[in-house]
């Protein structure tokens, strides 16, 4: 099952600069049919996820609503919230603010090895990052996904059941005083 988790890596890696760029500068799309935005949740769907200041917990929780949200209006599997892909977003996360790279395969790691490091039994696995300023809210976070067509086919992969978003502070990081990185993993087990 390799092809699948490759080519998910590779989409995933291709499409990280548009994403940044769209979540860093706000870039908004009209919400015509087929446009991103109609997949962004309608405001109040989910809760907290409007809340700038709410804590990376109630964050990760919106998060996980507002990309259920948009796989559901795709006709998507719903996923499943999942601890040991939360622990490799965060790993990730760690990496990518302790390099300074928002890549997939900071400092030239293995662009897997934080799902491999939890003992997750994948055979589907993607991933999107985000980097920003700490006080951008879930839905900022997952506009800028949405906004990025790579990183919203990764959101809208078939064969995806589980989830996982883990939020890493990194004051510095790409010139953010207060910068922070959101990384989500999905994923399907072996």
């Amino acid at each position: 099952m390799t092809p699948p988790i490759a080519a998910s890596v590779r989409l995933t890696f291709a499409a990280l600069v548009a994403a940044f760029v769209a979540a860093t500068v706000g870039a908004r799309a009209s919400a015509g049919p087929g446009e991103w935005s109609a997949d962004l949740a309608p405001v109040g769907a989910c809760a907290d996820s409007e809340d700038a200041t709410a804590p990376a917990l109630e964050k990760q929780r919106a998060i996980t609503c507002l990309v259920n949200w948009a796989r559901s209006r795709h006709s998507r599997h719903s996923l499943a919230p999942s601890r040991p892909l939360r622990r490799a977003a965060v790993l990730k996360g760690r990496r990518v603010a302790s390099c300074g790279q928002l890549s997939h395969s900071p400092c030239g790691s293995d662009p897997l090895a934080a799902v491999r490091a939890t003992g997750f039994p994948y055979s589907l696995f993607g991933e999107d990052l985000w980097s920003g300023p700490s006080g951008v809210s879930a839905r900022g976070v997952v506009a800028g996904w949405l906004a990025s067509p790579r990183h919203r086919a990764v959101m809208l992969q078939r064969g995806f059941r589980y989830f996982g978003a883990g939020l890493v502070y990194a004051p510095g990081f790409l010139g953010n005083s207060d910068g922070a990185v959101w990384v989500a993993t999905f994923a399907s087990r072996r």
